[in-house]
């Protein structure tokens, strides 16, 4: 490894997003410092220097999720459309493993305690955001809405369960019928 030639700000870099790249492919419980320093091209000391593995491990996963909140509405985008795409990407074979990676971050939390705090803001960032467009759509007139924070938990739990049900292969469940009883759920929270 030949970390000498790195400058501070590039080593960094390089460090912080080949643990993304890590815990992408390989989740956060087979990421290891290893295969991050590998992908960096730099020697375990040069990460130890900048980084305490836990909270880059989080800090990658949080990362990660990130794109999720802001994908969640996007610029432009009227909140139905939104709310269709909420409904129809929730289960697809690319959504798995972005579940798999938030199923080992809530199986991780209670003893991790960065993965806890990075899950917490980005459950905060996500429930905030689903819970701008659910007002949008209410104040544009498209649905109604009696309360938009008890709606999107209600929604939230529904898609996660479903979802996990999925990730389990569940017989009973696949992602036509999972996207199906939540866009009924969404039809009857309308109501």
């Amino acid at each position: 490894m030949n970390d000498t030639k790195l400058s501070r700000g590039e080593g960094r870099a390089r460090i912080f997003q080949a643990a993304a790249e890590i815990v992408y492919e390989r989740g956060l419980e087979k990421a290891q410092t290893r295969m991050v320093t590998e992908r960096a091209q730099v020697g375990r000391g040069l990460l130890n220097h900048y980084f305490k593995w836990p909270e880059l491990r989080a800090a990658a996963w949080e990362t990660l999720f990130q794109a999720a909140v802001s994908d969640l509405w996007r610029a432009g985008e009227a909140p139905a459309a939104a709310m269709d795409r909420f409904v129809s990407e929730a289960f697809t074979k690319e959504a798995r493993l972005f579940w798999r990676l938030w199923i080992e971050a809530e199986r991780l939390a209670p003893a991790d305690a960065p993965i806890r705090a990075a899950l917490t803001r980005i459950r905060r960032q996500l429930r905030e955001r689903l819970v701008e467009v659910l007002q949008a759509g209410a104040q544009a007139g498209v649905w109604t809405i009696q309360d938009a924070q008890t709606t999107a938990i209600r929604l939230e739990a529904l898609r996660d369960g479903l979802a996990g049900l999925i990730m389990a292969e569940d017989p009973d469940m696949d992602n036509a019928r999972a996207q199906a009883l939540l866009k009924h759920q969404f039809i009857k929270e309308l109501g």
